[in-house]
């Protein structure tokens, strides 16, 4: 089943553009999430037959988000964001004071702070507004003899441009950690070019908050956060990236990014490069200074001199608009497939430009 415009409650009153950060959330998630926390009043949580339930759950979301990843089920680990996807495999890695990552100079805190929590020695490469042939040969030129990993975001959170990532994994020939926050959902991806991949539930999948994934190429190269002998515990063995798994999601978040993932429209990819594009266009058409190439992911990045970017957001909060300010003085515009024409317009409208 996929879904519509119509099935996003605040989409009748809102021209929401922030899904970089969370993304909006249907009527039928919430209703299944609903449901499962119901069902848990009621019926209690710790049944046999409830935890059978909600392993039976996670297998078929693990199952639905191979699908969408076009990777087996075993190479996927349910995770609760792409931070915490970071986590597992640097610490899978055993990565520490004595090793070097590359990374952008263009990357999210969550994957910045997770590098900089294991002590490692950072190499940054200068990849921000650069062509892909400037961007792969920036990443060479921070490679060196001690490097480990390339870790770094497919589409950068600052102004949407896609990094080539099977090039530079081929060009380096280094094990390779993308940051999929803000690709998958929002774009068609290759995620076996790399060798992890994770993924947001929240963001562009439309799913809870503290849901997510992680690809990895070869789970037996990762050490466990956590090791159980299933015979001493009672608990099955879980093999493949299975084995990375920490937390034990709620059946509700489970139930409501299965929910989300299903309902995925199948021209989900394409209308969201169509708002994007025009987005962009109506923008430059209305005088802002842009800051995204076309042809790049989802995210539209731009701003309006002399105006505190706070207070352009505000001013679009208070029109039924909403955007978000980025720490180096940007503005963000998130364009879903979910997005008409008349949001794009609801946000010119919005802005401070007289």
């Amino acid at each position: 089943m996929s879904i519509s415009r119509a099935d996003f409650p605040v989409l009748e009153r809102i021209a929401y553009l922030n899904a970089g950060s969370v993304g909006p959330l249907s009527a039928r998630t919430a209703d299944v999430m609903a449901e499962w926390e119901r069902k848990g009043l009621v019926e209690g949580r710790g049944s046999h037959s409830a935890f059978d339930s909600r392993r039976e759950l996670r297998e078929r979301l693990r199952d639905r988000m191979a699908a969408l990843l076009q990777v087996p089920a075993e190479n996927v680990a349910l995770t609760g964001s792409t931070t915490d996807g970071c986590h597992v495999v640097f610490s899978g890695l055993g990565l520490g004071p004595d090793d070097e990552v590359v990374t952008t100079d263009a990357e999210h805190f969550g994957l910045l702070g997770t590098l900089r929590s294991r002590g490692v020695a950072l190499r940054t490469a200068p990849v921000l507004g650069r062509p892909p042939a400037d961007t792969v040969r920036a990443i060479l030129e921070a490679v060196t003899a001690r490097t480990r990993l390339v870790a770094l975001s497919h589409v950068l959170w600052l102004n949407g441009q896609v990094l080539p990532i099977g090039e530079i994994r081929r060009e380096t020939g280094l094990p390779l950690l993308v940051d999929g926050a803000q690709s998958v959902g929002a774009m068609s991806v290759q995620v076996s070019e790399a060798d992890y991949y994770t993924v947001s539930g929240q963001k562009w999948l439309c799913g809870p908050e503290l849901t997510g994934a992680l690809y990895v190429a070869d789970p037996e190269r990762l050490r466990p956060r956590l090791v159980v002998d299933p015979a001493l515990f009672g608990v099955p063995a879980m093999p493949g990236a299975a084995r990375l798994e920490l937390a034990f999601h709620p059946g509700s978040m489970v139930a409501g990014l299965l929910t989300a993932v299903e309902d995925l429209p199948a021209d989900a990819f394409e209308r969201a490069a169509e708002m994007t594009a025009r987005c962009r266009e109506l923008l430059i058409s209305a005088g802002v200074q842009m800051l995204t190439d076309a042809g790049q992911g989802t995210l539209v990045a731009f701003t309006i001199p002399g105006i505190p970017p706070e207070d352009v957001v505000a001013r679009c909060e208070e029109h039924g608009v909403v955007i978000r300010s980025l720490p180096n003085g940007w503005l963000r515009a998130s364009c879903g497939w979910w997005n008409s024409a008349e949001d794009l317009e609801r946000l010119v409208a919005s802005l401070p430009l007289d």
